[in-house]
Parts: C-alpha cells; structure tokens; sequence
C-alpha cells in the first residue's frame, strides 16, 4: 500500500492575515481567562490540577535526582578514602550496620 503525501493546493494568491488570525486566538484566550476568574469553581479545580502536576513533577525530579546521586556516588566506591565512607553510608541506608 502506498501512502501518498497530498497537501492541500495552496495558491500563491491566497494570503492568510496571520495578524487577524493571532488577535481573534487572543481574544479568545483572554475570554477563557475572563470565564475562569468569574467561577470560583473553576478556580478551585485548575489550582487543584496544577497543584497536582507540581507536586508529581517534583516527586519525579527529586527520584531521577537522588538516582543519579547515588549513581555517581557508585563511581566512587574502589576511591581510597571516600570509598570507604560511601560504603559505610550504604550499609546504614540499607539498615546493615
């Protein structure tokens, strides 16, 4: 089966007023923005949804964080002095003193 890749036929006569066409996607924003502010439902519900999305973010970011924190910190294991050290703090996160 062959997929053709068929645009529409632009002609170069047809001039799209890309100036018009951001001010009305503005003024629709601003009326969305407008419509939030005069629900307080919908104020309560979009701050519950951020908030939502903010704190799983920042669970993920402090995960990926502490992964590779402790990644790096296997790097330094066969060092002579720090080794010693970071194998030490890993019995005690592991509870095997």
């Amino acid at each position: 089966m062959v997929f053709d890749n068929h645009r529409p036929a632009v002609h170069k006569d047809a001039k799209v007023n890309y100036e018009k066409l951001g001010k009305a996607v503005e003024d629709a924003l601003i009326l969305d923005y407008i419509y939030v502010l005069h629900s307080t439902r919908r104020q309560v519900w979009s701050a519950f949804v951020r908030g939502v999305f903010a704190g799983f973010g920042g669970v993920l970011g402090a995960t990926v964080g502490a992964a590779m924190f402790v990644a790096i910190l296997q790097l330094f294991v066969d060092a002579p002095v720090i080794g010693r050290f970071i194998e030490g703090l890993g019995r005690i996160i592991q509870g095997t003193h």
